[in-house]
């Protein structure tokens, strides 16, 4: 496969658009939170008590424990800036535990867990009132599924995503904007973080893994047939253990970093920082692509 090498003004270009993905991150991050067009200071009528915290309770957390009965297929978490957290350590229904946080008791007011079923799947998401321009507080979860569950979806804007203890079998699909991406054990997975590291291990015939400014590094225990995985970072390396078996073809490159593969490769391709070829009869497909950051991938 050709492919063009890239310019010192393309490289240039790239650079300045992961600064401008990078402030808008962080802009989407500060509204998220409730902290940017806070206004209070400058409105007569909002000052006072708003000006003093203790006035109105000072900071608060509160912790609370849902169980919802039944069985699901599919379990969706939503955060905007707390941590998600997923274990199968549930022995029946669904368990969640929401941990509240916010600055005093007005912001807390504004927040809230929402968990509503939607046919075999269960959706646990933190919801806020609109009340545009008022600060407001922010919820982490701890969830427990039980057996029976094949699909996690969990998103954050400004939190990490750990999955930790599950069945095997499970697919995984899990985003943050700005934070951490981890999990143990996920069969077809796709996990994505603009600003954040992802780590993982994985036993499907689908994997997908994409950051900006982050590395990936993660374990394949199996890859069917026919399977592919795709992974892509701009700013940071990729590394990859591999199970003995493996039995693909690999593209890897890099524009300013080194490629490396432990197997034996029949290469049809081979740079500083490219590598092309085919492990075995090349039954499935690995593609590692970064832009400043080393690629390998080693045998377990």
């Amino acid at each position: 496969m050709n492919r063009t090498r890239l310019s010192p003004i393309d490289i240039l270009g790239i650079t300045l658009g992961v600064i401008v993905i990078l402030i808008v991150i962080g802009s989407v991050v500060v509204i998220a939170q409730g902290r940017m067009f806070d206004f209070r200071w400058s409105i007569p009528e909002l000052r006072g008590s708003w000006a003093n915290p203790r006035a109105i309770g000072g900071p608060v957390k509160e912790e609370k424990d849902e169980k919802v009965a039944g069985d699901f297929a599919e379990i969706e978490v939503r955060s905007i800036a707390g941590s998600i957290e997923i274990s199968g350590t549930s022995a029946g229904g669904v368990n969640v535990h929401s941990v509240k946080t916010a600055l005093f008791r007005n912001a807390a007011d504004n927040v809230h867990v929402e968990i509503r079923k939607e046919g075999n799947r269960l959706v646990v998401e933190e919801k806020h009132e609109p009340r545009f321009f008022f600060p407001s507080g922010t919820i982490s979860f701890q969830v427990a599924i039980p057996r029976g569950v094949k699909l996690i979806d969990a998103h954050s804007i400004s939190g990490s995503i750990t999955v930790h203890d599950v069945l095997p079998g499970i697919d995984q699909s899990l985003s943050t904007i700005s934070g951490s991406v981890s999990t143990s054990r996920a069969h077809n997975l796709s996990a994505s973080s603009t600003s954040g590291q992802i780590r993982f291990t994985s036993d499907g015939a689908s994997l997908n893994a994409r950051t900006v400014t982050g590395s990936i590094d993660g374990d394949i225990d199996s890859l069917d047939k026919g399977g592919s995985a795709r992974l892509s970072a701009v700013s940071g390396s990729v590394t990859l253990n591999a199970f003995p078996a493996l039995d693909a073809k690999i593209s890897l490159h890099s524009v300013s970093g080194r490629v490396s593969c432990a197997f034996p490769v029949t290469i049809s391709e081979q740079k500083k920082n490219r590598l092309e070829g085919k492990i075995g009869g090349g039954a499935a497909s690995v593609d590692a692509g970064t832009i400043s950051g080393s690629i390998s991938i080693n045998r377990k």
